[in-house]
């Protein structure tokens, strides 16, 4: 009997969220390093290199609980000057808000999910306006498609972002063959992981 497809992919969220959990503190700091460096570097080298890629609007998500870290990544942005969006998850809509950061230690708020985002006060950025998007995910396959937690906040906010590069952030044992993606999932264009990058463009 064929497995339904929604429980396919329920499986391998649970299974790739036990993996992450399971990295110890030691791995998942040094992972998580590892991981900011190459989207950095990365940054830089296609800035430049190529004359028209500039990166100054970078949204990226306040990580919690066994996530990749970012809290490090965005200082690293804040030091360049380039502007820092971060999303705010309104649970009631189902909508996801990009907003504005410029002091991260006045900016931020609490999310009843537990992680940090940017306060009402913070001003909304338009979507069409962003030129890079990280994105968490539980799980990523080899053509850039993410499994989240089935809530759908980026998969109904990235076809706002026409402009954007889209890239995934995972530890390597979130990545697997197929995650049976759906007609409304899009694909990263790049997934980083601590072993490196790979681009699906």
């Amino acid at each position: 009997m064929d497995i339904p497809i929604a429980q396919k992919r329920e499986t391998i969220r649970a299974e790739t969220l036990r993996k992450r959990e399971n990295l110890s503190p030691t791995e998942h700091a040094r992972h998580s390093r590892q991981i900011g460096t190459h989207v950095i570097e990365w940054i830089q080298r296609s800035e430049k290199s190529e004359k028209e890629c500039c990166f100054d609007a970078v949204m990226v998500y306040f990580s919690m609980k066994s996530e990749v870290g970012t809290h490090e990544l965005i200082q690293s942005f804040f030091n360049q000057g380039r502007e820092i969006i971060a999303p705010v998850l309104d649970t009631k809509s189902g909508q996801l808000i990009p907003r504005c950061i410029q002091n991260l230690e006045k900016d931020l708020v609490e999310h009843p999910y537990g992680m940090l985002e940017p306060n009402e006060n913070c001003p909304i950025f338009p979507p069409d306006k962003l030129q890079l998007i990280i994105v968490p995910g539980t799980a990523f396959d080899s053509n850039g498609y993410r499994l989240g937690y089935g809530k759908g906040f980026y998969d109904r906010f990235l076809p706002t972002c026409p402009n954007a590069v889209t890239i995934g952030i995972t530890f390597q044992v979130q990545l697997v063959d197929d995650t049976y993606p759906q007609p409304w999932d899009v694909p990263m264009q790049h997934v980083f992981s601590e072993e490196g990058m790979f681009s699906t463009v």
